[in-house]
């Protein structure tokens, strides 16, 4: 018997989008404004040490895709395969609805906001009160082959 390889088979990182970080730039100078009466030099660490906490932490907290032989994993997620039900690609214009007022509130979701296409995959797990799983992903239809529907 051939043993399942945990290569990934699919891999991605949802990375915001350049212009999300647009805001992040504007903590430097509030910061700056902010001290500039009291100490320039506090102003300007502060805001560039603030600044790139953030973005590092756009970046570190982004969801990490993988798919292998065995698993799903989503962010901080993990399911098996053979528990995977159905797999539908959610099109940015079907995206809104399916984010709002046809979101399960047992679902288990998460979104990058600068990505509009999304992934849905039902959950077949008898066990597991979660029915389905909604994520962003640039790649919903090519990942949708990889998991094999």
């Amino acid at each position: 018997m051939i043993e399942p390889s945990n290569e990934p088979r699919y891999r991605e990182w949802v990375l915001p989008n350049w212009s999300s970080f647009l805001p992040v730039l504007v903590i430097y100078p509030s910061l700056w404004l902010t001290f500039l009466p009291i100490d320039v030099a506090v102003g300007a660490w502060s805001g560039s040490i603030l600044t790139l906490v953030v973005a590092a932490l756009m970046f570190a907290k982004s969801a990490r895709i993988v798919v292998t032989e065995e698993f799903l994993e989503v962010a901080n997620a993990t399911i098996e395969r053979r528990f995977i039900g159905a797999v539908s690609a959610i099109s940015k214009e079907d995206g809104f609805a399916e984010r709002g007022r046809n979101l399960d509130p047992r679902a288990w979701i998460h979104f990058q906001g600068s990505v509009k296409t999304l992934l849905k995959v039902e959950i077949s797990d008898p066990s597991d009160p979660t029915p389905y799983w909604l994520f962003s992903t640039r790649k919903p239809e090519v990942l949708k082959r990889v998991l094999g529907f």
